[in-house]
Formats: C-alpha cells, structure tokens, sequence
C-alpha cells in the first residue's frame, strides 16, 4: 500500500463513522471525549480567525520545537493528504496510528448509539488521543470553524487562546456580520484563561474586552501594545522590526507575504504572554521563524516565471495576496489561475484581483472530483463584469491553463482554493507539472 492508498483508507475509516450532515454543537462531542477519558488535557495554544491562524500556528510550532520542545500541531484542512492535519514535532504519524485512533472512536460510538459525529467532529477526537498519547509538551490548536461550537473548542483550559484576523466567510454558519462572526471566534476564550486578539476595528476591539470581562479571562490587544515596523518583503521571506513590552527586536520569518510579520509577530507575543508556563529564549525564537514552513500560502513553485501556489479563497484572503504581490511584483503584467469553490464569496474576490491588476490575464478553471467547485465558466462570466483589460478565459483543466499562462513569461499565481492549491501542489511535486 502506497503512501496514498493508506491515507484514502484512512479516510474511509473515518467517512464511515461519520454522518453526511453537518451536525452543529458540542453535545455529542462531550459525550464522546468524556468515554476517550477527555484527551484535551495537554498544554495547548488555541487559535481561531479568519485568515492567518495557520501561518500563525506553524510559527508557534517551529519557535517551540526550536526550543527543544516536543510539540503538536493540528490545522485543517489538509493539502494533499489527511496526515498533514497533524504533526508531532514536524513530522506526519502513520496511517496506521489513525486507524488505531479511529477504532478507539468506533468502539465508543457503538456504546452511545445515541451519538453522532460530523467529519471534523470525529477527526479531532482522533487526533486529540493521539496527541495524548504522543505526550507533547505543548500543543497548537487550530481551530476548524469559527469557534464557540467547533470541536477544538474541547479544550476546557489552554495555556492562551489566540484570535487572528477576522472577515467575512461562512457567513450562512458564523453570522452575517462581522459582529456576529467575532462572537463565534471570540467563543474560544476561556473562563479565567489568557487570551490574546491580534486587533481590529474599535467595535470589535470592545467585543473582545467584554467577552474577557464576562468569562474573568485575561486579555490583550496585540495592535495596542505592539508595533511591526521595516517591513522589507522578498519571495524568501520577511524583514521586520518587532516592538512589543518585552523590548524591540530585528526579526524574519522564512513566510512570504506582506501579512506574515503581522502573523509571526502575533505568535511571538503569544510566546511572550506564556513565557512563564513554556519559557522560549530570543535564539529559539530567532531559529525557529527562519526555519517555519507553511505550504500553500505564498509558496514558490517555479521561478523565471516566478509560479506562487495561494491558498487564498475569501475577500479577506484576496485582499491579503494583493497586498502582498503589489508589494513584490508593482504594476507589472501578472497571470492568474483561479477557480473557487460555488459557496464562496468569489465574485467579491475576483473583483479585488480585476481592480488591482486590471493588466493580468485570468485564466478560470476547474478542479476534477470536487463537487462543489464552480463551473470555469461561470467564474469567467463573472470576472468579465469587472474591468479586465482582456477578456477572462475559461479553460477547465488546470494543467493547460498552468502551460499557457507560463508561456506568457509573466508571474503565475495559483489561487482561489485551498482544495485546488492541494491538487495543483501534488501534481507538481509528484506528477512534473513544471
């Protein structure tokens, strides 16, 4: 069995003890943690947000491995196969450990045959025994919607509970305004617990204060007590300055992106507020952004013509990627290979792209095998209503589209999907797209 074939048996395993539907709430989740004996005891950092929690988590597990920490990281959703969902120290368990970690869930299941567990449900209760099992020092927790109802959120007490960015997605689970959303992600922090919010407008500054207040939860706005100055970006990485109580500090992040000093230096103060529960010196801190990896967000493929795989697939997320290639690339002429998934606000993204790179040829196209991806047609029908100097194409398979637009010599970013950047990123590791 070929390291594929384990992870579709693994995935079979775990579709088989789930139900279709989504299931919302964590009724059914405390039942079975509390037959699994609660395996959420180990110290963990957990994160919510809309965009930039990965990033963000990768650079708490490269900073603490880096201190000579054995650690967990746990994010979703997956690029090319479900092991990526959890590391112990960096690296991937086996398949087989999975399949262990799902038997234990069956046999729970079939003494509460009451119980139900959706997908994610299930995943993390698999994955939280084996972090016990695997008894890290320290656990990074990502969460895998929103918050107050997502099962991470069994984490009865984290060492910090940390919040990113917020925006507008899953708006028909989360809520339809931004008020709404933060409610759900400030949800993760804990009665008497520390918590820390990277910032954002006054509003939702205040929410964040009262959601503290009311749970007697120490809190901290990162934006009020920190500066990131000197930003110098490349498609290696970041050059910044980080202010923050402890003292100023020259850093870089081995992250592409004009976002990603907001990220590292979000996850640095994060180490600073737990210094006392998990002490991390300024070498391992150094050591460990210099060295973090976090596929598929601003990762180069291909350079001469540069080729940059974006997980990109909100407004806020769109908005993030143009910062950002502005910042490398000015007005130059850029090509993009775009597709989306049909309940994704793409219109609103696609707009974004066309107003600040009304030069750049768009190529729509769609992923194979995936349901709920839009048509290449209808993306391209609808990125021709915003102000494109050239008509958008619709060409279906990514392959061609990739070739075309690379013969244009110009920039190609791959995005719209984190679905679509897994498949893209396989074929060409694996399949020589390039």
């Amino acid at each position: 069995m070929d390291r594929f074939e384990c992870w579709d048996a693994v995935e079979k395993r775990l579709n088989s003890l789930t139900s279709p539907e989504s299931l919302s709430g964590l009724v059914f989740v405390e039942k079975v943690f509390e037959e699994l004996g609660d395996p959420s005891r180990f110290p963990a950092i957990h994160i919510a947000g809309t965009n930039g929690k990965g990033s963000t988590a990768a650079c708490l597990d490269s900073m603490l491995r880096a201190a000579g920490y054995k650690t967990a990281l746990y994010t979703s959703p997956h690029l090319t196969c479900l092991g990526e969902r959890l590391l112990i120290d960096g690296q991937m368990l086996g398949g087989e450990k999975w399949l262990d970690a799902l038997e234990r869930i069956s046999v729970v299941l079939k003494k509460l045959p009451e119980v139900r567990l959706g997908y994610f449900q299930a995943l993390t209760a698999a994955a939280f025994w084996l972090i016990e099992r695997e008894k890290v020092d320290a656990a990074v927790i990502e969460t895998g919607l929103g918050g107050r109802l997502d099962a991470t959120n069994m984490l009865r007490r984290p060492l910090l509970s940390v919040i990113t960015p917020l925006g507008m997605d899953h708006m028909h689970l989360l809520g339809n305004s931004l008020s709404e959303i933060a409610a759900e992600k400030f949800g993760i922090v804990k009665p008497g617990g520390r918590a820390l919010y990277c910032g954002g407008e006054a509003a939702l500054n205040e929410q964040f204060r009262r959601r503290c207040a009311e749970v007697s939860a120490v809190g901290e706005i990162f934006s009020e007590h920190c500066r990131i100055a000197g930003v110098q970006t490349s498609l290696d990485g970041n050059r910044f300055i980080y202010a923050s109580p402890r003292g100023t500090r020259r850093c870089f992040v081995r992250l592409a992106g004009l976002h990603q000093p907001e990220n590292a230096s979000l996850a640095l103060r994060a180490l600073e507020i737990i210094s006392d529960k998990l002490p991390c010196d300024a070498a391992a801190m150094e050591k460990g952004l210099a060295e973090v990896s976090w596929p598929g967000r601003m990762e180069v493929m291909h350079r001469n013509p540069d080729v940059i795989l974006d997980g990109a697939h909100n407004p806020h997320g769109t908005a993030a990627l143009i910062r950002s290639l502005k910042a490398l690339y000015g007005d130059r002429p850029l090509s993009f290979v775009y597709t989306s998934m049909a309940d994704k606000d793409y219109a609103a993204s696609l707009a974004l792209y066309a107003r600040a790179f009304p030069q750049a040829r768009l190529f729509c196209v769609e992923l194979e095998g995936a349901p709920r991806c839009e048509n290449a047609e209808i993306l391209a029908r609808t990125a021709a209503a915003f102000p494109w100097k050239r008509e958008p194409l619709a060409v279906k398979d990514p392959r061609t589209a990739l070739k075309n637009a690379m013969a244009l010599g110009n920039p190609v970013i791959l995005c719209g999907s984190l679905y679509f950047i897994g498949t893209v990123r396989r074929r060409i590791k694996d399949d020589g797209w390039l």
